[in-house]
């Protein structure tokens, strides 16, 4: 079910229409018609924290058959969280998540969430090392230059030591993903008495420093390549506490987009509840509104978003959400 957003969830600012364009460049699938340079318009679709226990796992599938049956559907980006908080990080989950994900028609470019690796530590999800969790999300999810799908896009990685921070030009867009999950970015937590209790300050110190370079890298590119638009998607909803050690991205992307011509995309996941919004402000506190946020359904709201890309229309992004209708509960009236 395809409605054009009026309101946004949760009281959130939404726009019929927001920033982004496209014509399918050499990085598109194999065999995949290349659109007319920036004139074509496509559509893509948005989803993450999906499947969420054995509810997710019986309503996932027709999230996928849906995506899968709209033909304007060029490619998805999941970002991330393959399971929930609660259940456990053992081999069995990350192989049904390559399954779901090969049977995607059209490509699907994977972003981490916390969930698969920076929250294994917990005594509910295995005790595992997370370092050791990541490793297997990088063997298992980014060990080659493709995407996930039954049709493929060329993606490139930004180094063996982070590989699942990708880029790709997809017509007159230029998509980033960056490995930025929710648990405060697997930063240091300490307990009242000062005990740290989570978090890896060397694992978090490391990869923040990527991917700061990774955005300016980017948004360079985007730049060189005259894009209408630069989509970031990261796992993290970097709005909801604790956000301390999601500053220095907050304020790379405030500069960055400051700087950059063109509209700017925010797609992350982590709440669970679908938002369109502009949170991100500069010095001033003022919003910076050349940048728009979509934050994507998740846990039991089994559903889907999508962007259609018009490089036509200076605000780029019209976007839809799509209600699975057997993945709805039954209502009780208040």
């Amino acid at each position: 079910m395809r409605r054009t957003l009026a309101v946004a969830a949760m009281g959130a600012l939404v726009l019929a229409g927001s920033a982004l364009a496209a014509n399918a460049s050499s990085t598109s699938a194999p065999g995949h018609g290349e659109p007319e340079p920036n004139r074509s318009v496509y559509e893509i679709a948005l989803i993450g924290d999906m499947p969420y226990g054995d509810v997710g796992r019986t309503q996932f599938p027709r999230v996928i058959d849906e995506i899968n049956a709209d033909r304007g559907i060029s490619f998805t980006v999941f970002d991330g969280d393959i399971k929930n908080g609660s259940e456990r990080c053992d081999q069995p989950m990350y192989d049904l998540a390559v399954k779901n994900f090969g049977l995607f028609r059209q490509p699907l470019v994977y972003v981490p969430g916390d969930n698969e690796w920076t929250d294994c530590d917990r005594a509910n999800n295995g005790s595992y090392d997370p370092n050791e969790r990541l490793a297997l999300v990088r063997t298992m999810f980014a060990a080659t230059p493709r995407s996930f799908g039954r049709r493929q896009l060329t993606l490139q990685r930004q180094s063996p030591a982070y590989p699942e921070n990708v880029r790709w030009q997809y017509g007159a867009v230029t998509y980033l993903g960056l490995n930025i999950p929710g648990s405060d970015n697997n930063a240091p937590q300490f307990d009242t008495s000062g005990k740290q209790i989570d978090g890896d300050q060397a694992e978090y110190t490391a990869r923040n420093a990527a991917n700061l370079d990774w955005l300016d890298k980017g948004f360079a590119a985007a730049k060189a390549a005259r894009s209408k638009a630069v989509v970031v998607t990261l796992q993290a909803d970097m709005w909801t506490e604790p956000t301390a050690h999601f500053a220095d991205t907050k304020k790379k992307l405030a500069q960055l987009a400051i700087g950059f011509p063109g509209q700017v995309l925010l797609v992350n996941g982590d709440s669970h509840f679908l938002t369109i919004d502009k949170p991100l402000t500069d010095a001033k506190n003022q919003v910076i509104e050349n940048v728009t946020r979509v934050q994507t359904f998740g846990s039991d709201q089994n559903h889907w978003v999508s962007a259609e890309i018009d490089p036509r229309d200076p605000e780029v992004f019209t976007f839809h959400q799509h209600i699975v209708a057997a993945n709805q509960p039954s209502y009780v009236s208040p």
